[in-house]
């Protein structure tokens, strides 16, 4: 609640505290048959037929005129000219400047609940319309809530999304790093072995080599010495084609 429509608000209260004192007031006076006068500023009374002017008045004399008279129901008396108008019948209090009305206690009262009431309407206006632009104000406020919600929602859902595609890039990289390490792992692997049976190869052809020097000096027959060429060659074929399974 604004602070404009607080201060209306406690004045609306006051007033409305007012309007009941006073209505009480009226009721009483009512009751009671109290005709007694009392002056009311800046205010005339205007009746149904004036009774007669009093020149070179003054308040209390234009009361006091209208008292002792059983027809006046009513005085008005001019501040600039001095001048008391003596009115009778029933009539009304209007608004009337450097003028002072003088009526019945009974009159006096309605006229200021009247104008209690006018201002009781005026702030009520001025509280409605208040509460009108705040409540425009506050759809306003939540329609753009709504709004910034529905782009967060949006943007959420597209960090999501993208979350997503990152976590499946990751874990493509995370497989594809896996089977690069395993196949170096493996090349390195068959790099080794492939050198050791290299070894091998080459240790048995060196005794291949020296068992045939050996029985050539032993005096051996060309049958002894083809035998032991067909088994080097047997031996590098086996050799070689194991250390083209483990290339592979």
């Amino acid at each position: 609640m604004s602070s404009q429509f607080q201060e209306l608000s406690n004045q609306y209260n006051s007033l409305l505290d007012q309007y009941t004192d006073i209505y009480q007031s009226y009721i009483t006076a009512i009751n009671s048959g109290d005709n007694s006068l009392t002056t009311v500023p800046n205010t005339s009374f205007v009746s149904q037929s004036n009774i007669s002017v009093i020149n070179n008045s003054s308040i209390d004399n234009c009361q006091s005129s209208c008292a002792s008279n059983t027809s006046c129901s009513g005085a008005t008396f001019n501040n600039n000219s001095n001048g008391c108008s003596l009115s009778s019948g029933t009539g009304n209090i209007v608004s009337t400047p450097q003028s002072t009305s003088i009526v019945q206690q009974s009159l006096y009262y309605s006229y200021q609940l009247q104008q209690i009431n006018s201002q009781l309407m005026d702030l009520n206006q001025q509280m409605s319309t208040i509460s009108n632009n705040s409540y425009t104000k506050f759809q306003q406020n939540q329609k753009q809530n709504q709004q910034q919600e529905e782009t967060l929602q949006s943007n959420y859902q597209t960090l999501a999304q993208e979350r997503m595609q990152i976590d499946k890039m990751i874990k493509q990289f995370e497989t594809l790093n896996a089977a690069y390490e395993n196949g170096n792992t493996n090349v390195t692997a068959n790099y080794y072995s492939y050198i050791v049976l290299i070894f091998i190869a080459l240790f048995l052809i060196l005794i291949l080599i020296k068992l045939n020097v050996t029985s050539d000096q032993r005096g051996g027959g060309i049958a002894e010495n083809s035998i032991k060429i067909l088994l080097l060659i047997i031996i590098l074929l086996i050799v070689l084609k194991f250390v083209n399974s483990l290339v592979k």
